[in-house]
């Protein structure tokens, strides 16, 4: 069955005990993982959660129907995530298919497919299932975003007046993962409530530094895809410093790593790196660091790069170790290979 992504949560929790699957698909990377994380949110409370990678059911048509008919060691309940990077979904259509097909529903499965058309052959049948879901992820634009962060702010007891919605939509470039955690900044800051609720004054978001904490994140991020390991070096030693956002990091890192694959999908067609970069459509301020990625970075590695970050989201979720230290590595291990791959 078909649903909008604002309306895939509520569709879900209505009829739970029915749904055996639901898929995320469309070119909006953070919108496909945020409506995941919220979807399982619930379930994570009492459920044992099964990360897999296409890499997990590619050797078989029928391994995900078994994983999702295995039993927990413990005897808890279980649900599974299953990550594909662009492209990936073709090869895991017979495993889905197959999924769907059993006789047995097992535990329920979510699958994240940033970049999979909704016209796909995989698409179609699962909007033919009457115990699936999937919805397509489209970028958001400045109005959906500052509609959908005037209705957040007021669940949350703010009362943002729309300029301000509008700032903080612009400011997360329409991201709405990044826009709820700068509302949540604000509660916090002005203790609202649905009870007690709080109007911002006018200038709260610089007060906050909403603006200064992308710029930070930004000058982390592109020094590692430049593969300027002594830069990194003095962005992480600040951001020791200063204290950053981890997860906000990699929303905005997924974000970036999904424009610049946009981005070498055309010069893998024929376009120029400089002409490409230097789009109207680019951010003035970003256009020198495409033009330097896109020479480092093919389309193979970038859609590496985006499964690391997301298998990194998952390692701070439940390694236990501190998610600075985590994320450091990563960043450090990336400006690595794009220094080699650039020299």
């Amino acid at each position: 069955m078909k649903a909008k992504p604002e309306d895939i949560v509520r569709r879900y929790q209505a009829a739970a005990d029915s749904i055996r699957l639901v898929l995320l698909c469309g070119p909006n990377v953070t919108r496909c993982q945020a409506l995941v994380e919220e979807l399982v949110k619930p379930l994570a409370q009492s459920a044992e959660r099964v990360d897999l990678t296409i890499a997990d059911i590619s050797d078989s048509a029928g391994r995900l129907n078994d994983e999702a008919n295995s039993a927990s060691l413990f005897g808890d309940k279980r649900y599974l995530v299953l990550r594909l990077n662009s492209g990936e979904a073709v090869r895991a259509t017979a495993a889905i298919e197959n999924l769907l097909a059993s006789e047995t529903a097992g535990d329920p499965v979510f699958v994240v497919a940033p970049g999979m058309g909704d016209k796909t052959a995989l698409a179609k049948t699962i909007t033919s299932a009457p115990d699936a879901l999937i919805a397509t992820c489209y970028e958001t634009t400045a109005q959906e975003a500052s509609a959908a962060i005037l209705a957040l702010a007021k669940t949350e007891g703010l009362q943002l007046s729309r300029e301000m919605a509008m700032e903080i939509a612009a400011l997360t470039s329409n991201d709405l993962v990044l826009a709820r955690m700068e509302v949540e900044k604000i509660v916090l800051y002005l203790d609202a409530t649905p009870d007690n609720p709080q109007i911002p004054d006018a200038d709260i978001l610089q007060l906050l530094g909403a603006e200064n904490d992308e710029e930070d994140i930004n000058l982390l991020i592109q020094a590692a895809l430049n593969g300027d390991a002594p830069r990194l070096a003095q962005e992480i030693a600040a951001a020791r410093a200063q204290g950053i956002s981890e997860i906000g990091l990699i929303r905005i890192m997924l974000r970036h790593l999904s424009k610049l694959a946009e981005l070498r999908s055309k010069v893998d067609k024929g376009g120029n790196i400089d002409s490409v970069a230097g789009h109207p459509s680019v951010f003035f301020k970003e256009q020198k660091h495409f033009k330097r990625q896109l020479r480092i970075w093919s389309s193979a590695h970038i859609a590496r790069l985006i499964e690391r970050v997301l298998q990194l989201e998952i390692a701070m979720k439940s390694s236990g170790q501190p998610d600075q230290v985590l994320l450091e590595e990563e960043l450090l291990l990336i400006a690595r290979k794009a220094a080699s791959t650039r020299a």
